[in-house]
């Protein structure tokens, strides 16, 4: 069973651990990673998720993830890109790129949003089955696309942030 931490709205730790699909308290919230890999072409490296239990199983998304009790979001970061995909990122080239507080009642979360510049190709990749079904290249109009599409994750309504999207246009 995964454990996480809790905290306030402003990021301090509660003192407090929850399990997965545990109800919440009003003013308990979780941490999430959210992690871009941009190519030089201007394509981000995307998944096909493959498990039942994500909030939209079976749609594109990027790699992401619940930090584990004490671990900070950038050892987050690396650890669900090194589950998900194979890859070691290097923290030093890791940007962050957003700080989103959400509050969906019971489902209120922390997303610290990161951005790196590496070209993976994706025969290298070792994906986990479990979690992936497949990856590509996309860059962010076809992104946009599959969102209205519903193809992929919108996280601007997921996390309630109508310029989510946005700061992938930014450079680093």
């Amino acid at each position: 069973m995964e454990y996480f931490d809790l905290y306030n709205e402003e990021g301090h730790p509660l003192g407090k651990v929850a399990s997965r699909h545990q109800p919440l308290g009003n003013q308990e919230y979780f941490l999430v990673v959210h992690v871009w890999i941009e190519n030089d072409k201007q394509e981000f490296l995307i998944q096909k998720r493959a498990k039942k239990n994500d909030p939209i199983p079976h749609q594109w998304a990027i790699t992401s993830g619940i930090p584990n009790s004490k671990e900070t979001p950038l050892d987050a970061a690396i650890r669900e890109t090194k589950e998900e995909l194979g890859v070691t990122l290097d923290k030093k080239q890791l940007k962050k790129r957003a700080r989103i507080v959400s509050n969906h009642n019971q489902y209120n979360t922390i997303t610290h949003v990161y951005h790196t510049a590496e070209a993976i190709d994706l025969d290298r990749l070792c994906i986990d089955k479990n979690e992936v079904m497949d990856t590509q290249y996309a860059d962010l109009d076809a992104i946009l696309t599959m969102v209205e599409n519903k193809d992929f994750w919108d996280y601007r309504s997921l996390l309630g942030d109508s310029k989510y999207f946005d700061m992938l246009k930014e450079d680093d």
